[in-house]
């Protein structure tokens, strides 16, 4: 007797972790429905039943990282401590799940990655600024936060690369450049993608925001 068509023993869990541990091993740029059909050991047309295309699978991890970071903003606090503490979240959780950081960059805003704007929107509310200084600002610490976080990946893959060459040109010469060659010799090229850079940099930040916020309360 012949066995009739059942829906693929497999969930949209296990595709979904599979697709975080290809992003991990292989990049973005690597990710094909092939490979990750090959990852989770089946045919990529089992892989349709659940998500129709690439974009569509990448959708659903957009959502999924944009609730994982809604999940542990801070629930109060002033508006500058919250959002300092909600960039460090949102940096933790964009490296903790592979290539996150350029997939929300690649997908629509949908009802979660709106409610995680809304969420920061919430916490600089108070704050004496218009709507347009309050979404301008949110706009920049996101971006920022989401770049960094995709810096960070593209010099390990450079790293990477460079040992795997192993070449000797990778090496810099910086002896025409005064300033540059100055502060290579005192290792400062070490701090690129570094914790202190990243938040010498949300600091600059809200620095300038809270700058706005005193001269908006003085011209009340």
């Amino acid at each position: 007797m012949s066995t009739p068509n059942r829906r693929p023993h497999i969930s949209e869990e296990k595709i979904t972790t599979a697709s975080w541990k290809l992003l991990e091993n292989q990049g973005i740029g690597n990710f094909t429905m092939r490979n990750l059909a090959k990852e989770l050991n089946v045919q990529a047309p089992t892989i349709y039943w659940y998500f129709k295309n690439k974009q569509s699978l990448f959708q659903t991890l957009a959502n999924l990282v944009s609730r994982e970071i809604i999940n542990d903003l801070p629930k109060n606090g002033n508006w500058r401590g919250s959002l300092q503490l909600s960039a460090t979240v949102i940096r933790s959780k964009l490296q903790q799940f592979p290539c996150s950081a350029q997939i929300l960059m690649k997908t629509r805003p949908e009802a979660d990655y709106l409610q995680l704007f809304e969420s920061l929107l919430k916490m600089i509310e108070p704050a004496p600024l218009t709507d347009e200084q309050k979404f301008s600002y949110i706009s920049h610490l996101f971006n920022f936060v989401i770049n960094y976080v995709i810096d960070e990946y593209e010099q390990r893959m450079l790293a990477v690369t460079l040992d795997e060459e192993n070449s000797e040109e990778s090496s810099l010469d910086l002896s025409q450049f005064e300033l540059l060659h100055r502060m290579h010799e005192a290792d400062l090229f070490k701090l690129i993608g570094s914790d202190e850079l990243f938040y010498s940099g949300i600091d600059l930040l809200l620095d300038g925001i809270e700058k706005r916020v005193m001269a908006n309360e003085q011209g009340n």
